[in-house]
């Protein structure tokens, strides 16, 4: 029968190798120094990402009119980290009562983007956001269903520490595609 010091050491030897093996799947979220003399793994936590919306089941088809609207407004300047700038787009055309979203685009352009930088989309208010801080175009059917009477937001932040050179907003639109009630 091995010896139970060589016992405890090979377990201790794989629990190890596991934890270091997890720690590269995990990558930030687990740190294991090679030939650490730790009693228990290194947790490093970093700022809190918010989940990616679920997305709602697709929307019967509509098989009435369509009609959309474009909305342009300059965006501001950022001047100071961990601050929020808005763009709001105000609903610029007749839209009928009852018109439900089906699409909706969004361009923005900014002067760079330093680290820290996010942005996202919202609906009426801010409980209802697209993350679009990865993509400075692009489109989402992540608002279907939603009023078509509503404004939109696009929120910028940089988040972070530090000195920030201004960033010089740029012209920001968004293009709101619905369906028209039958």
């Amino acid at each position: 029968m091995p010896d139970r010091r060589a016992l405890l050491w090979w377990g201790l030897l794989l629990a190890g190798w596991s934890a270091h093996a997890w720690a590269q799947t995990v990558e930030r979220n687990l740190s294991v120094t090679p030939n650490a003399r730790a009693t228990r793994p290194l947790v490093i936590i970093g700022p809190v990402q918010p989940a990616p919306p679920v997305v709602s089941a697709p929307a019967a088809p509509h098989t009435g009119a369509i009609g959309s609207y474009a909305a342009e407004a300059p965006g501001p300047d950022i001047r100071a980290r961990n601050v929020d700038y808005a763009t709001v787009f105000p609903v610029i055309e007749r839209v009928p009562a009852g018109a439900t979203i089906n699409q909706v685009a969004w361009r923005y352009a900014i002067a760079g983007k330093p680290p820290g930088f996010e942005a996202v989309l919202c609906w009426k208010d801010a409980a209802t956001c697209w993350t679009v801080s990865d993509a400075s175009n692009g489109n989402t059917r992540f608002f279907n269903g939603r009023d078509a009477n509503q404004a939109f937001t696009l929120l910028y932040r940089v988040r972070g520490s530090g000195a920030l050179a201004p960033l010089k907003g740029e012209m920001n639109q968004v293009i709101v595609t619905y369906d028209v009630p039958r």
